[in-house]
């Protein structure tokens, strides 16, 4: 992995808890070159909080990570998703979208997360291979 790679990802990944770690897949539709890419995937529980509301008003999220390995073209993108797990009722964003766990996606009519980074991950592709590099 790229250095800058490895930093976004032990950044965002040194907070989550619950860290669920794939092993590294090889991705036969992502060749260049005829080297094809590899895909990793965590999830975790994060807290977070904004600093000015102070640290008694963490919300809980459940963070989806993807790392596609360009190797071909020495390149990472990463995908990342969110998913509110409880929101706390001290935030100021409550009187928005209200307190409590999270309505489960399936009791509100949305596609849950989960099957959202699953169907990204799925059909992922780069389109234009010169945006990393010369292609002769």
């Amino acid at each position: 992995l790229g250095s800058l790679t490895i930093l976004l990802v032990n950044t965002m990944l040194k907070d989550l808890s619950s860290i669920e770690q794939s092993e590294a897949i090889e991705v036969p539709r992502l060749t260049f070159r005829n080297i094809f890419a590899i895909v990793t995937t965590a999830v975790g529980e994060m807290v977070i909080s904004k600093r000015r509301q102070g640290k008694e008003t963490h919300n809980l999220v459940r963070v989806y990570v993807a790392n596609f390995r360009l190797k071909g073209v020495d390149t990472d993108v990463l995908v990342t998703a969110y998913e509110p797990i409880l929101i706390n009722p001290l935030r100021k964003s409550v009187e928005a979208v209200g307190s409590s766990l999270a309505v489960p996606a399936s009791q509100s009519g949305v596609m849950p997360m989960c099957e959202v980074i699953k169907q990204s991950l799925s059909t992922f592709k780069v389109n234009d291979w010169s945006l990393f590099c010369s292609v002769p």
